[in-house]
Order: structure tokens, then C-alpha cells, then sequence
């Protein structure tokens, strides 16, 4: 396949799994960005063009649908049938309902990082689809207060005395360090003094190494759950990339790995292939990951560039 070729099923990939949200003209001149500066100009847009075609985005319809799925499989089925069974295997839906309500009731949804970015619009989402009550979302400093007890030592008190759970959200886990640095302090000094209340962490997606992390016992202790786990295969530069199964036959790897880390090193010489060597080809309609190649979102500021995928940092 030549350019043109790619082009032509980009245009496909656009109108029929992105919804045509990425628009053409973002792709020209993304594609424009690979001016020959390690391999022969064709090549290196014809690398970027199929790199193009195996990427993973997730337009807002879709993203709804995970967000439904999500809250069914993770939240509402498990609550309603621990219900269930604390009720003789019940069948009475009315009792499961009303129970389950009051669940709802003592629950919290908090996004992980600040409320004004782009993890709170998804939040916004993942109410809408669900027909949650908007008082059942927090941030950490709306659920909990800073306190001080005789000695003088501070510690976190729920701001609701009749709320048991607090689930924690988050679009994707890669390495879960940020989360563990914003996060882990405060569910630590929230549990010494409310061991009885339940913590819980759910995302769309997460790496084995971030739900680990997660799963510490000074941590969420296991309570974590994801709705799509991403294995080694998830990394697009590796022998056993799941990204470039039968590929072309002028196709290299090593070459493709190797022109993305030379313009990923101009944005971020500590991570040219995404955080912590993320090498992820994924992305959502709200916002692109920050393991995900630099290349495909990075807004040129320092070095002119031009993205085709938004990315907002997270700021906690």
C-alpha cells in the first residue's frame, strides 16, 4: 500500500469507529509533522499513516457505552446480588430496588485528580448515562475534612457520617504513580480513624502494573477493577505488540520505534514513547493519555508540531 492507500482507509477508520471526530485536516497536518529527519520523507509518513490506522480511539458514543458497562458490571450487578443473597435469594425486584437505592444513597463517585479537568467531564458522562443523582459525586475535599485529634495529630473524617463507600474514578491506570502520589496519603490517614468504611477504585482501563500498585493493603486492598486490563501486548515498539499483527512487508518495527522516540525526544527526552515507556496507542474523545507517544499529542510550544489528539494534563 502506498500513502494514498492509507489515506483512503483512514477515511474509512474516520467516519465509521472514530464518528468523525478527529477531523481531516488535524490528520494532513499531523502526517506533514514527518519531514525526513530519519528516514526517506515517504517512509516515514507511510510509518505514521499505518501507525494511524492500528491506533485505538474511542469516540464519545463509545465511551458512553464503556461508562454503562462499567457502572453495570462493576457496581450495580455485584451490589444487587450481594443484596440478593442477604435476602434468602430473594426474586422480589421492589426489595432488591429499595435496598439498593439506599446503597446508592451512601455512596460517593470521586474522580482522581482535580475537579475542573477532563477525569470530572468524564464523571459528568458516567452520571448521565447511568441516571445518577448528581449529589452522589465529590472530590476528595468535598467527602473528606481535616481534623485534629488530642495529641494534635491531623487525620480525615467523612463530611457524611451516612456515607460507607467512596469509589474512586479514573479513564486509564497506566503506571499508577501519580495516582499512588496524590492518593495513597490521603486514603491512608482517611482509614486509621474509619476502618468500617469501604474504598473502592474502577477505571476503563488499566496496565497489571497499575492495578497492583492499587491493590496494595495500604492501598485499595484488592477492592480494584477495571473494565479492560492491558497486558505487555498494549505496547505498540515491542516484539509482542498486539498493534502490527501481519504486517506489510516494507514494514520495520525497529524503524517505526526508533523515527517515534527521535521526534518524541524533542517534546520529553525522559519519555519520547509516552510515561514510563507507556508505547500505548489509545486514546478517548475527552482526552489523551499521557503513556501514549508524545508524537500524537504533544502541542508544539517548545518545538512546532502539530497534534492530532488533545491531551490535558492532570493536575493534582
Amino acid at each position: 500500500m502506498n500513502e494514498q492507500d492509507y489515506y483512503e482507509k483512514l477515511r474509512v477508520i474516520v467516519e465509521q469507529a472514530w464518528d468523525s471526530e478527529v477531523r481531516w485536516p488535524e490528520i494532513e497536518s499531523w502526517v506533514a509533522n514527518f519531514t525526513g529527519e530519519y528516514y526517506a520523507v515517504e517512509e516515514e509518513r507511510r510509518l505514521a499513516l499505518l501507525m494511524l490506522t492500528r491506533f485505538m480511539y474511542f469516540s464519545r458514543t463509545l465511551v458512553r457505552q464503556m461508562l454503562r458497562s462499567m457502572y453495570r458490571d462493576q457496581i450495580e450487578s455485584p451490589i444487587k446480588q450481594r443484596i440478593r443473597r442477604n435476602f434468602g435469594n430473594t426474586t422480589d425486584f421492589e426489595l432488591i430496588a429499595r435496598n439498593y437505592e439506599a446503597e446508592l444513597d451512601a455512596t460517593r463517585f470521586i474522580g482522581v485528580g482535580n475537579p475542573a479537568e477532563s477525569g470530572a467531564h468524564l464523571l459528568y458522562y458516567f452520571r448521565q448515562v447511568n441516571y445518577l443523582k448528581k449529589d452522589l459525586f465529590s472530590d476528595i475535599a468535598g467527602a473528606f475534612q481535616p481534623a485534629r485529634d488530642s495529641k494534635g495529630e491531623i487525620y480525615y473524617k467523612p463530611r457524611e457520617v451516612s456515607v460507607g463507600r467512596y469509589i474512586f474514578f479514573d479513564d486509564l491506570v497506566g503506571s499508577a504513580t501519580q495516582a499512588t502520589q496524590y492518593l495513597k496519603p490521603y486514603i491512608k490517614l482517611i482509614r486509621e480513624r474509619n476502618d468500617k468504611v469501604e474504598f473502592k477504585f474502577i477505571s476503563l482501563f488499566a496496565t497489571r502494573e497499575g492495578l497492583d500498585k492499587l491493590s496494595e493493603p495500604d492501598f485499595f486492598d484488592g477492592n480494584v477493577s477495571t473494565l479492560f486490563e492491558l497486558d505487555e501486548t498494549y505496547k505498540a515498539f515491542e516484539p509482542e505488540t498486539r498493534y502490527f499483527n501481519a504486517p506489510p512487508d516494507w514494514f520495520s518495527l525497529e524503524n517505526l520505534k526508533a523515527m517515534c522516540k527521535g521526534y518524541g525526544s524533542r517534546f520529553n527526552n525522559l519519555h519520547p514513547l509516552g510515561y514510563k515507556n507507556g508505547q500505548l496507542l489509545l486514546g478517548f474523545a475527552h482526552n489523551t493519555p499521557d503513556n501514549v507517544p508524545p508524537i500524537f499529542w504533544n502541542e508544539g510550544r517548545k518545538v512546532p508540531w502539530h497534534p492530532i489528539f488533545v491531551r490535558y494534563d492532570k493536575k493534582y
